[in-house]
């Protein structure tokens, strides 16, 4: 056995340096048609593009670059009318190394940030300009500056997020994808596509860090990550959750019951800095429906088009909970915050099951949200000669920038185990039902849980 936890091991090391599988698409509508560059979106509604689990709730956009010796490079943009908007860069390994949020951006003179403290959210005058630099951060940072965290030469990689437009607003939240300015040693300035073709900007979707297939093969054979982490106490079947450390580490632990005490927190997949998650396997052979439920966080409600800024009661900025395929890295669905049923208690109640399973007193009138359950399960199908494993589901919770020195967030996890007493009513319950049994419980499914 040791060996082949060496062998799993090595090989699942893959995700951070070999078994890069590509994702280029012959899909123009995949290419932002606005800026050469930058290349997406990434959504669900594009099947190449759903990947590296997305959230419904957000927009992503990539670019790739090389920088030419002795150039510098800038972006122009507005701040979008949307809750939240990022920059991150990232390593070889797809593992996020700096992020530029919105907030930390100082504005053009004579504009606004609407994402600061009782800032109009809604104003016409809302330009910024950040200039990339190479390498890694230094320890005193100057304002408007985004590290690329890549040696001259190397290719960089940025990605651009918009979360939750305001109502009425296309994806991109009404504001244009940053513009590049590349400044070249001679003192030429370029932009557009004499900018893109100087930078050899990306064109094709990134390719994402997979699990190469033998190994998540054999990981399989070991046993089953929802059995492995399957509660069993006073007749109910309950779920453990695990915070995200690193990808190797999660397939140790979720699969070998090899658990590190004290796990690097790297999450790879092209994740965003100024999140961390906590997650579930699931296994519907085990019960078909299972019923989530826990405290939601305050956040700063955008949605409806809100003129000022207002987190003076928020504890994070952003939450959302989503139904994934494990292998395939394919969103299912998602409910961000302000998409969920609240309780009188401040509770939610979700119900995630497949369609043919889903219990009839799901629903609006019942202030019982729903998730959708992947019919393809892990998405293992995407290998040639691979099958899915259709009882899988994986679900992931977000916590975005907390606030307020809110303690419960995923953010102050620190070693596996520690969720249930840093997160408490703040980290959700998961519990197997029968379709009939949670049908049994009627409209007022709440209060009989």
């Amino acid at each position: 056995m040791k060996n082949k936890l060496k062998w799993v091991k090595a090989t699942a090391l893959a995700l951070s340096t070999l078994s890069l599988i590509g994702c280029g698409s012959d899909d123009e509508s995949i290419v932002a048609v606005d800026d050469c560059f930058w290349v997406g979106p990434y959504i669900k509604e594009k099947p190449e593009s759903n990947i590296a689990y997305p959230d419904t709730g957000a927009t992503y956009w990539h670019a790739g670059y090389t920088l030419p010796e002795g150039a510098s490079l800038k972006l122009t943009g507005e701040f979008p009318y949307a809750r939240y908007m990022s920059l991150n860069s990232y390593r070889a390994d797809a593992s996020p190394a700096y992020a530029m949020v919105d907030n930390a951006i100082v504005p053009n003179q004579g504009s606004v940030n609407p994402f600061v403290q009782d800032a109009s959210r809604t104003g016409d005058h809302r330009e910024y300009e950040l200039s990339i630099k190479q390498g890694s951060a230094p320890e005193t940072i100057a304002d408007n500056i985004l590290y690329d965290s890549v040696s001259a030469g190397e290719k960089s990689v940025l990605v651009y997020r918009v979360y939750v437009p305001n109502q009425g607003q296309d994806m991109k939240g009404g504001a244009a994808l940053p513009k590049a300015e590349l400044t070249l040693a001679n003192g030429d300035v370029l932009t557009g596509t004499q900018a893109c073709e100087t930078l050899s900007s990306d064109t094709d979707l990134l390719p994402i860090p997979k699990v190469p297939a033998a190994t998540y093969a054999y990981l399989r054979s070991t046993g089953n990550p929802a059995q492995n982490s399957l509660i069993e106490e006073n007749d109910k079947q309950t779920v453990k959750w695990k915070a995200a450390y690193n990808a190797v580490y999660t397939n140790q632990c979720s699969f070998l019951g090899q658990c590190a005490e004290n796990p690097e927190r790297q999450v790879n997949w092209y994740a965003n800095l100024d999140n961390q998650y906590v997650s579930a396997f699931l296994d519907n052979t085990i019960k078909p429906v299972v019923v989530i439920r826990g405290t939601l966080p305050e956040i700063p409600a955008t949605l409806n088009d809100v003129d000022t800024y207002d987190e003076r009661s928020a504890e994070l900025r952003y939450w959302s909970i989503c139904q994934n395929e494990y292998y395939s890295q394919k969103v299912e669905a998602c409910l961000y915050d302000e998409q969920i049923t609240i309780q009188p208690d401040g509770k939610y109640l979700i119900v995630t099951s497949k369609a043919a399973d889903k219990p009839s007193n799901v629903g609006s009138e019942c202030g019982i949200d729903y998730l959708p359950w992947s019919e393809a399960g892990d998405g293992f199908s995407i290998v040639d000669g691979q099958q899915n494993h259709t009882q899988d589901a994986l679900i992931l919770v977000r916590n975005m920038l907390p606030v307020n020195g809110f303690d419960q967030a995923v953010q102050n996890t620190a070693t596996p185990g520690d969720e249930s007493s840093v997160m408490g009513d703040y980290l959700p319950t998961a519990q197997y039902f029968t379709q009939a049994e949670f049908e049994a419980l009627g409209c007022d499914a709440y209060s009989s849980l």
